[in-house]
């Protein structure tokens, strides 16, 4: 017999491919297992033991400092840090977690209280987890080779956005994959200063970010639906970013921005579907950066307000293959005369490209061209949009289509605009 009456039936040993198992006999009354009677069973099992919790509520906070595999019945089992710390602490490499219910942490921003804080370990997975009223949901610092799977995240009820914890924060860890996760009502699923990381089939909504990527190398954001959100996907600095087949829908603020692009090298946005957004785009170059920087291609932009907006600068973009349509404005630039330079644009299929395609191969006779007339001087000063529609200003820009008194700002141009939208351009079907 094991502590409290508990039986333990080891069935193999910790170097065996399957670790040692336990079989846990629960023997106690309906009501709460207390916190240090479940810290007494983690503490007296074995290294690599596999503990087996039946329905039920555990106290928590817990820690693990040894392999180990604590796993449950799914929602029944819950584990209730009681609003104290972090509910589940993992300071040990080859930790699962499984099946569980894990909710009531404490609301201390500055020491990260959680669902459950993983530090310096490697491979830790958590997996089928439900994870409620807590401040962050999941943080990995100086973790790797690890995997979160098919967990439900939700923050502690915050009408400010801002004032909730992240969802899942990865910080300083490398070798990671976030896979099949549900977060709602948290902030971001952030990943910071990482490396080689995928993100894959998540869904994220009505938080901050839906995906923050900041000084990161090699991350994979791939077959994730990001919706409802304040903004989609921001990506600050990094390098070797790649963003492939989401579905980036609707912001929730007037000023919401579906793809936020800040610096970093050899970013690529390939195949997404990015609709119903203030700014499709929003793109911020580094004056002093050379080559190229930035890969848009094979995207849908649909129904945004904006579908580029560019600050100061537009060089270093390849923007092609897209299907750009149903949006209020196609290019804006905020600052004036800063050159359009090194960019590599071309056969995208733009809504209001209106010219022909007499030899009937696909491509059009002349190509589209975004300039600046009177009617878009607002991008340049934003006193100005209160005017925007304005029957005075719609008569200046027709005179000045008409019979131009001065040469319009060129904004972009598309040398080889498609007549035809291209077929295999954004998110496959949601998964």
């Amino acid at each position: 017999m094991g502590i409290f009456g508990m039986a333990f039936r080891p069935l193999a040993s910790f170097s065996q491919p399957k670790t040692l198992l336990l079989a846990l006999a629960l023997l106690f009354v309906a009501g709460s297992l207390h916190a240090r009677t479940l810290q007494r069973i983690i503490d007296g099992a074995p290294p690599g033991a596999a503990i087996e919790l039946p329905a039920g509520r555990f106290l928590g906070p817990i820690t693990i400092d040894k392999p180990l595999i604590l796993k449950g019945v799914g929602s029944a089992t819950r584990i209730d840090g009681n609003g104290s710390g972090s509910v589940v602490t993992i300071r040990s490499s080859d930790v699962t977690l499984e099946d569980l219910s894990i909710t009531g942490s404490g609301r201390q921003r500055y020491r990260l209280d959680s669902g459950v804080k993983i530090r310096d370990a490697e491979r830790v997975t958590v997996r089928r987890c439900s994870l409620s009223r807590t401040l962050f949901g999941i943080t990995m610092t100086n973790v790797h080779h690890s995997v979160l799977e098919e967990n439900n995240i939700t923050s502690y009820h915050e009408e400010v956005v801002d004032n909730r914890g992240d969802g899942i924060n990865l910080w300083g860890s490398r070798h990671n994959r976030i896979v099949g996760n549900r977060l709602v009502r948290s902030r971001d699923l952030s990943i910071s200063r990482s490396s080689h990381t995928v993100v894959m089939d998540n869904r994220v909504e009505e938080s901050r970010y839906g995906l923050l990527i900041q000084m990161s190398e090699d991350v994979n954001a791939s077959g994730n639906t990001i919706l409802s959100n304040y903004a989609g996907i921001v990506c600050k600095g990094g390098r070797d970013i790649l963003v492939v087949d989401n579905r980036i829908v609707k912001t929730r603020l007037a000023t919401g921005i579906g793809v936020l692009l800040m610096h970093g090298k050899n970013i690529r946005i390939e195949r997404n579907t990015i609709m119903r957004h203030a700014q499709a785009f929003y793109i911020d170059s580094k004056q002093k950066e050379r080559g190229m920087q930035r890969y848009i291609i094979k995207n849908e932009i649909a129904f945004n307000n904006e579908a580029f907006h560019f600050h100061a600068l537009i060089r270093n973009n390849t923007i092609r293959q897209n299907n750009i349509f149903a949006n209020l404005n196609d290019v804006v630039k905020d600052i004036r005369g800063l050159p359009t330079t090194d960019n590599d644009i071309g056969y995208n299929y733009w809504g209001d490209y209106r010219g022909f395609d007499r030899d009937g191969d696909g491509i059009g006779d002349t190509p589209y061209i975004v300039r600046i007339f009177a009617d878009r001087l607002w991008q340049f000063d934003h006193h100005l949009k209160f005017f925007y529609g304005a029957p005075v200003l719609s008569a200046i820009d027709f005179i000045e289509r008409l019979a131009p008194f001065s040469e319009p700002v060129v904004l972009l141009e598309d040398p080889l605009p498609r007549r035809r939208p291209v077929e295999d351009a954004g998110a496959k079907e949601e998964r």
